[in-house]
């Protein structure tokens, strides 16, 4: 069966589940406090109770208040608020709003500064801060777009990443929706570590602006799953090779614009011991030079999903877990008491290689091919 990506414009989809996204802000990280500076302009600070239903209007931040700095700390199941030493009450959640969707707030979490637009939700949840950013979805992809590969002035990759980034955000919109969100701000979701705001922010605003509303849909009209990894080392992988299950569009292709380019090529050194004592206990076999020749003969000319030894399977994303490669694309040599791991590309390698759609741009395609 053949299958169709298609590109279209899906301003009704957007319309259906809001213009604005819920993004959890230090998601890898459990923190207690958070220090909050609105950007000029009117602001207001509203309770919220533990359904995260409006209470009450708690304090306004005029545009003429030079101390605008806010401190939010976790007390419990409650929020405690300090404006310099005011103390203006604790809460079951709290958010900060503005008029104007132009403006932005810096914040400060584990001495780590960014800078966002939109609002900001704060509240108590499993023992830690919740720091959620409520913002535009456009304003929300150029984040994403700078974040996950903002360092090359193309255009045209600029609009490929905006499309997919857009696409992921509409496939996973309920992913967290227990927890009070959308998506987080780190790769299990897509890496959004502030506004987009760097020395390329105007060529990527305008990617997202000649994109907008534009999202990858399958053949029933759904958006796809629009994954990306840095590098593909030349060849992409399956779906079922990075993850659990078959995708029909995410299916292996060999990548010739990713060959030699960014982060092509790799090495890990590892110990002889602990690498051949890692593979024996995970296959439950004898750790002897049988298995040593096995893996040192273990070759990819074309990516493989498993290392196989006498009808036993390794899969190799658990290597790559296990051992923090940037790859499961590698070959094995052996250096005195050491594992020499040399590999190719960076990443799950399923779907679009950033590095590849950079040289695609660079050579003059455009963000559909």
């Amino acid at each position: 069966m053949r299958v169709c990506i298609s590109i279209i414009f899906v301003l009704q989809a957007l319309t259906v589940y809001g213009l604005d996204i819920k993004v959890r802000l230090f998601s890898s990280v459990s923190t207690q406090k958070a220090i909050v500076t609105p950007d000029t302009g009117l602001y207001f600070l509203v309770a919220f109770d533990d359904q995260l239903q409006r209470v009450d209007t708690i304090y306004d931040i005029f545009p003429q208040d030079s101390i605008r700095t806010l401190y939010f700390k976790q007390k419990g199941k409650k929020i405690e608020v300090n404006r310099n030493k005011e103390n203006l009450g604790t809460y079951k959640a709290v958010r900060l709003l503005s008029l104007h969707p132009t403006k932005e707030f810096r914040i400060e979490v584990n001495g780590k500064n960014r800078v966002y637009r939109g609002d900001l939700q704060l509240r108590a949840y499993n023992g830690s801060l919740q720091i959620v950013n409520i913002v535009h979805i456009e304003d929300y992809v150029a984040g994403v777009v700078e974040s996950e590969g903002g360092h090359v002035a193309e255009i045209e990759y600029f609009k490929a990443q905006a499309v997919l980034a857009r696409t992921f955000a509409l496939r996973n919109w309920d992913k967290h929706q227990d927890e009070g969100y959308s998506l987080k701000d780190d790769v299990t979701s897509q890496v959004y570590f502030s506004k987009c705001h760097h020395k390329n922010k105007e060529l990527i605003l305008e990617a997202v602006c000649y994109t907008e509303d534009t999202v990858l849909v399958n053949n029933g009209c759904l958006p796809i799953l629009g994954v990306f990894h840095a590098n593909s080392g030349g060849q992409t992988a399956n779906a079922e090779d990075a993850w659990q299950q078959p995708v029909d569009y995410l299916k292996t292709k060999i990548d010739s614009f990713s060959i030699g380019v960014g982060s092509y090529t790799w090495e890990k050194k590892i110990s002889r011991q602990r690498f051949y004592s890692y593979v024996a206990r995970y296959l439950g076999v004898a750790n002897n030079a049988q298995l040593h020749k096995s893996l040192l003969n273990f070759k990819q000319k074309k990516r493989r999903s498993h290392f196989t030894y006498k009808g036993k399977k390794l899969k190799l994303t658990h290597l790559r877990r296990d051992f923090n490669l940037r790859s499961t694309f590698f070959e094995i040599e052996e250096s005195g008491n050491y594992i020499i791991l040399k590999g190719k590309g960076y990443g799950h390698g399923v779907g679009m290689s950033q590095d590849g759609a950079i040289e695609m741009a660079k050579k003059g395609y455009n963000y559909k091919d």
